[in-house]
């Protein structure tokens, strides 16, 4: 089986760490270690490097070889720089894998996701492995629901599957799309066997391709014109081509259709997908604590999150509640942690000031 690191993506909402030039995945976000470095070394601590695959963007194939050398260039799958979202870019990275290794399943590692303990995490991937070849069933990720949660997917499970594994793994009866109101959830956890949907996949790479003719055909399109350029002349020029002719869109367009016959393994460890602060201070921080990363110095504060990238300084706050304080060498961000949404305005009014280098 081959692991597909994903590590593509931009991530503004964790500005003025995540930036357009270096996204969080490659910043060291967790200490003076980066996302994308912390589970690449989870993976090699029990797969070999041959079956580690990163598919990331072609401005930041430098950021992979500085922080990864272990892996080798060939096991890099290169998209174009045009962001698309995770459909195209997912697309992209299943029907590389399916031309080089064909009949060999994937398992798919967001690399901005922390999971702890990661030991967990392997056996997980190595349960899927074996399920996913007896079976041959898309495979994915889930936690109870306990209370009503908006922002999120649900699956809602069917019967118990018999497999040789201590963890719990059910199919896959139902994908329910996330709820925009606390009744709505709430009846939804209380009435129903649901999970809420973690974003892991594990399945082989034709099938998923069969799976967007199915349901995307016009992505399937593109990717079958791709796949008529690979190892010829002008093969690079050609892909740009045609992937900047793909519409944006998220991955689950398509892979929604496919979970209610799928499978799915309820996770033993924590699981956070790192996509804004807020995300950073609640897998960290119990409630009402201070998270501190870097050179901080604190005294009677509440609730806080204060993260500094160490450049000579050290932050100090006393009696403070309810910030989040972010200081890198060149950007500090200060926002109320209930307003942490407002990153997105900030960032829209410092584009419109022509001030993109802070971006």
């Amino acid at each position: 089986m081959k692991l597909l690191v994903l590590a593509g993506g931009q991530g503004t909402k964790l500005w003025p760490y995540s930036r357009e030039d270096k996204p969080k995945q490659f910043q060291p976000i967790l200490g003076n270690k980066s996302l994308f470095q912390y589970n690449v070394e989870t993976l090699l601590s029990q797969f070999p490097v041959e079956d580690i695959f990163i598919s990331t963007k072609r401005k930041f194939i430098k950021y992979v070889s500085e922080q990864t050398p272990q892996i080798p260039l060939k096991n890099y799958i290169i998209e174009p720089d045009i962001a698309k979202d995770r459909g195209p870019a997912e697309g992209f990275a299943f029907l590389k894998l399916s031309y080089l290794y064909p009949g060999e399943p994937f398992f798919l590692v967001q690399s901005d996701v922390i999971r702890k303990p990661e030991a967990e995490f392997i056996k997980m991937i190595l349960d899927a492995e074996k399920l996913v070849k007896r079976d041959k069933k898309f495979i994915t990720g889930g936690v109870k629901a306990t209370g009503p949660i908006l922002g999120v997917d649900f699956l809602r499970l069917g019967e118990r599957i018999n497999i040789d594994t201590d963890q719990e793994i059910y199919e896959v009866l139902e994908f329910v799309d996330r709820k925009h109101s606390v009744a709505e959830t709430k009846d939804l956890v209380e009435n129903f066997h649901i999970v809420t949907h973690c974003n892991h996949a594990c399945w082989y790479p034709e099938l998923i391709l069969e799976a967007y003719k199915k349901y995307r055909p016009d992505w399937y399109e593109s990717l079958m014109k791709i796949k008529n350029t690979f190892d010829k002349p002008g093969e690079e020029a050609e892909i740009d081509k045609i992937y900047s002719l793909m519409e944006k869109g998220p991955t689950e367009l398509v892979t929604k259709h496919i979970m209610s016959q799928g499978q799915v393994v309820l996770l033993k460890f924590k699981w956070a997908d790192i996509g804004s602060w807020e995300s950073v201070y609640s897998f960290f921080t119990e409630d009402g604590g201070v998270y501190k990363d870097g050179l901080v110095v604190d005294v009677d504060s509440e609730n806080c999150l204060v993260k500094t990238s160490n450049h000579g300084k050290i932050v100090a706050v006393a009696g403070i509640d309810n910030l989040v304080i972010v200081d890198t060498p060149d950007v500090l961000l200060i926002v109320p942690k209930d307003k942490i949404e407002k990153i997105k305005d900030l960032q829209n009014q410092i584009k419109g000031q022509d001030l993109k280098q802070y971006l």
